[in-house]
């Protein structure tokens, strides 16, 4: 697997040079020979863009191109990203967040390892989101603020957040750290929920159908 680079890379350079590179050298994750899907990235603020990761037949490309086709896209500041990437911001949220630049974490989710509450899905489950439509935000709240974004469907992305889910940054550490589980934070109010619960269900809904699919099949679970 290539080595992650030690120092931030512009976003340009990290998407269109090193993913690619490190994709290839990771190989095909379980499913994805099945399945043709875009993945959008779209980061905001200096140094930004666009960028579309194409899924198909087990390959995976990498191109700046508008998103708006894309079943699944990635939404974040650049800020933001590079602080989950290089600095560790986020707790669980930016842990979770990362793998979708990280082949390798990818790969260990898709074939049944840790999963990370706002992790990348399976391809197939990125597959099958094509179908609903909205803004998924999770929030970190604290002395610096941290957010990511995931857009359902595709088309525009909406100013305001279909589903907004907030929790203090000592909470998102506290899961990182194994000392909190995502399903005690939420029961205990840890994880606040705003706006319409439905898109968030239906997400799940998709993920934890995919998984038992592919259990069933011989196959590793989704993210």
């Amino acid at each position: 697997m290539a080595a992650f680079p030690e120092s931030p890379l512009a976003p340009a350079t990290f998407l269109e040079k090193w993913l690619p590179e490190a994709f290839a050298e990771a190989g095909p994750m379980p499913g994805s020979e099945e399945v043709d899907v875009k993945l959008g990235i779209c980061l905001e603020g200096e140094g930004g863009g666009e960028w579309v990761l194409h899924i198909t037949s087990g390959q995976v490309a990498i191109q700046a191109a508008p998103r708006e086709g894309a079943a699944f896209t990635f939404v974040q500041t650049v800020v933001d990203w590079r602080g989950a990437l290089w600095e560790g911001q986020g707790g669980a949220i930016g842990k979770g967040a990362s793998m979708f630049f990280r082949p390798d974490a990818m790969k260990e989710a898709a074939t049944g390892g840790e999963s990370q509450l706002g992790g990348a899905p399976s391809p197939k489950a990125l597959a099958e989101m094509q179908q609903l439509s909205g803004l998924i935000r999770i929030v970190v709240t604290g002395e610096t603020p941290w957010s990511v974004g995931f857009h359902l469907g595709p088309g525009s992305i909406p100013e305001e957040a279909t589903t907004t889910l907030s929790i203090a940054a000592e909470d998102a550490a506290a899961m990182a750290g194994g000392e909190l589980d995502p399903m005690t934070a939420f029961m205990s109010g840890k994880i606040q929920v705003l706006g319409d619960m439905t898109l968030m269900m239906q997400m799940q809904a998709i993920q934890m159908k995919v998984a038992q699919e592919e259990q069933q099949s011989g196959g590793g679970s989704g993210a």
